[in-house]
């Protein structure tokens, strides 16, 4: 078909046109004919490509019959496609060199303008705007724009990230691999742009949810910019992907720079690396003064596998050597100290001294010169110190005056009256005459020196024995001057009721120690008689006091009154007086005549029979002092006793002095019942009965099981249950009776339960 076209225009312009041209780039696609005319008016006939084709070819006939050829069509992005409500802009197109756009609206055959068409973004729709361009001459074909409105329909492109795993093993050194999700509610169409780093941009369309970048370094990175080519309303998205480094890694291989010292030139940082590694040094320049990191960045372009190199630079600074081991000053003829040849910094200067040797035999002042071997980093090129010689002198103290034995000593200067420190030796003795000796703080320039502190024996107070008294016995005030002429006082205060040791203190400055005296104070025993009572009997036998005490040894003296009077009743006081010289106390006794024969009956109560509490309350006929006994139990002196067994039991009552003879009851019953009995033949507690009524023939028991049904009528006199029913024996369990009986003549009965025990 091609060829039939070329064929005919060809035919055709020779035929009827002369003096022809034939213009084309790229072939003829598309055949147009705008108009023909061979009349007088100038006709055009227009053979071209479809509308997107950059290239026309239009042949003009004018009245002269001269043909020429017009200016190609503009270049337009057509469809476009822009978001609703979004800003609009103008319409855009691209004329050759030397061309002038001319629009004309949505219309074919429109008012031609200079000025772009700014389409509305209001409405969803689509729209053709038409362009051409014209060199002055002729004007191009028109050109359509299809301007398509669409709706936000809130579509995002998903999941976009790099992918390597995608990648070919082949490629994976020279690729990177861009991958995201189709999202259904975008058509399948997408723009891109790429730029590899130090690369042009590359801008595509894509149909499918990936892009792979070739042609890559390893360490090299490719940015891509995603959008949906028909969903302008989807937000674009930008991400940067890089080429794994790998095995290319490589490190810049710059030596270290030796230490120098502050001040001095510094060395030159160069952008290169001896392994030919580019980049660029942060700090660029190395500061004399002070030591720190600088870290080299390889270019990222040319070497972007490269890792940064640190070179740590130490600038030594500028030290003045000190000396901390001379002294300043040192003592006439003492041993001359040694001038080190290393200084006693942080990092030693080594050097010379001159002179090399202190002389300490010359007083005064003297100057000595440390100049530092080559090669340091030292501020002066020498150091000058002073060493003063001083003279000898010996330390002055006040003497301390003689001192008691025993007496406090006070510590003894540390610093002389012409202000020499030191220490002394040995240790402080208040016991014993003793030289002592002051060393002085080394670099005094001062000799040692002595001092005798002289300590006076104490003597002992002789005094007489005080002979023992009794307690009290009035005591003479004890001398405060002793036998052997010390003067001094006593303490504590006499006390002539307790055995006290006494201490005499000397008075101050008399060189004595101190003293003791016991006096012993015999305390007064009190006399104590087993034999005389303190109750006895009416119309007893007129009772004599003994004249001695029981106690060992026996204490000896009188009665007053001397005997005990028993025709007369109540409570009368005796006193014994001690004979004189036995330390013995004056005692008063209360010796009681009671009433004789008072006690002459014994009455009782117990509580209601069945009490839980059986309880027994004895009532002598007569008051007086009782003692109270159950059965054969202990006799106490309250008459109630508690918890009582059932049965008959037995009352005593006793004068607690004799003076009534005792009275005892057999009869006194307590009605109770047993709460388990044991029907095992063993001789115990084989049946049950409430044996405390068999007194009571009239009386009968009921026995029932828990369920109320009756199982064996009992008397008290008989020979009770023995567990069983029917001659068969009963299980262990908890059985019912009731009881009729009478109790001080008034008739009662009595419910409860007890236990049958297997």
């Amino acid at each position: 078909m091609e060829k039939f076209i070329k064929s005919f225009v060809f035919i055709f312009l020779i035929t009827i046109l002369s003096n022809s041209i034939l213009f084309a780039k790229n072939g003829i696609i598309g055949l147009e004919c705008r108009s023909v005319g061979l009349g007088k008016n100038s006709s055009f006939f227009t053979l071209e490509k479809s509308s997107n084709a950059k290239d026309t070819l239009i042949f003009l006939n004018d009245r002269n019959k001269n043909v020429s050829i017009a200016c190609p069509v503009p270049t337009v992005s057509s469809p476009t496609y822009y978001c609703q409500n979004t800003p609009p802009t103008p319409l855009t197109a691209t004329a050759l060199m030397g061309n002038t756009l001319i629009w004309y609206g949505t219309a074919t055959g429109g008012i031609p303008s200079a000025t772009p068409p700014i389409p509305s973004r209001a409405t969803v729709g689509s729209t053709t705007y038409y362009v051409s361009q014209t060199d002055g001459v002729c004007e191009s074909a028109r050109v359509a724009i299809v301007v398509n409105i669409v709706a936000d329909n809130g579509a995002t492109i998903l999941n976009f990230r790099c992918d390597a795993s995608q990648i070919l093993a082949a490629d994976k050194a020279s690729s990177v691999f861009f991958d995201w999700s189709n999202n259904p509610l975008i058509s399948n169409s997408y723009n891109f742009t790429y730029t590899i780093q130090g690369s042009s941009p590359v801008t595509g369309n894509t149909g499918v949810s990936h892009v792979q970048v070739f042609g890559m370094l390893p360490g090299q990175s490719a940015t891509l910019k995603l959008s949906s080519a028909t969903h302008p309303c989807v937000p674009s998205l930008t991400i940067t992907c890089s080429v794994p480094c790998g095995a290319s890694t490589t490190t810049p291989n710059f030596p270290a720079i030796a230490p120098f010292c502050s001040g001095t030139t510094a060395p030159i940082l160069t952008n290169t690396s001896p392994n030919g590694i580019t980049g660029t040094w942060s700090p660029a320049l190395i500061n004399n003064t002070t030591s720190g990191s600088y870290v080299f960045t390889p270019n990222p372009t040319l070497f972007p596998c490269a890792t940064t190199q640190t070179l740590n630079v130490t600038v030594r600074p500028l030290v003045t050597p000190t000396f901390t081991g001379i002294p300043a000053t040192v003592c006439q003829n003492a041993t001359a100290p040694i001038l080190p040849t290393s200084s006693s910094n942080a990092t030693p200067i080594t050097g010379t001294w001159s002179p090399a040797t202190v002389n300490t035999a010359v007083l005064g002042p003297a100057p000595y010169t440390f100049t530092p071997n080559s090669g340091q980093c030292v501020s002066s090129p020498t150091t000058t110190i002073t060493i003063t010689v001083n003279p000898n002198i010996t330390p002055t103290f006040t003497q301390v005056p003689p001192i008691c034995s025993g007496a406090v000593l006070s510590a003894l200067p540390t610093t002389s009256n012409n202000n020499f420190t030191g220490t002394w030796s040995p240790a402080l003795n208040n016991t014993a005459t003793t030289t002592y000796t002051f060393t002085p703080t080394a670099g005094q320039c001062a000799t040692t020196t002595t001092m005798t502190i002289t300590v006076t024996p104490n003597g002992t107070p002789k005094f007489n024995a005080v002979s023992p008294i009794c307690t009290g016995t009035p005591l003479a005030p004890l001398p405060t001057t002793s036998n052997n002429n010390y003067t001094g006082s006593w303490s504590p205060a006499l006390n002539n009721t307790v055995t006290t040791i006494y201490t005499f203190t000397p008075d101050a400055g008399q060189c004595a120690t101190t003293a003791t005296l016991t006096i012993t104070v015999n305390p007064l025993r009190t006399p104590v008689f087993n034999t005389v009572p303190t109750t006895v009997c009416e119309n007893d036998p007129p009772l004599v006091l003994p004249t001695r005490s029981s106690d060992t040894p026996a204490i000896t003296g009188a009665w007053s009154p001397p005997a005990v009077d028993t025709s007369i009743l109540g409570a009368s006081d005796y006193t014994f007086t001690p004979d004189a010289g036995q330390c013995a106390a004056t005692i008063t006794k209360s010796i009681t005549v009671a009433p004789s024969n008072t006690l002459v009956d014994v009455s009782w109560t117990v509580t209601e029979a069945f009490a839980k509490n059986q309880i027994i309350t004895i009532n002598a006929t007569a008051a007086g002092d009782y003692l109270y006994q159950l059965d054969d139990g202990p006799f106490q002196e309250s008459p109630v006793f508690e918890y009582v067994s059932l049965g008959t039991h037995s009352i005593t009552v006793q004068d607690k002095n004799g003076c009534s003879l005792p009275i005892t009851k057999t009869n006194v019953l307590v009605i109770n019942y047993p709460k388990f009995f044991t029907p095992n033949n063993d001789g115990y507690n084989d049946s049950w009965n409430i044996f405390a009524l068999q007194d009571q023939s009239s009386s009968k028991i009921l026995i029932f099981d828990r369920y109320g049904k009756f199982l064996k009528e009992i008397f008290p006199n008989g020979s009770g249950w023995d567990g069983t029913y029917i001659g068969q024996p009963m299980p262990a369990n908890d059985y019912w009776f009731s009881i009729e009986y009478t109790e001080q003549d008034i008739p009662k009965k009595f419910k409860s339960h007890f236990s049958l025990k297997r």
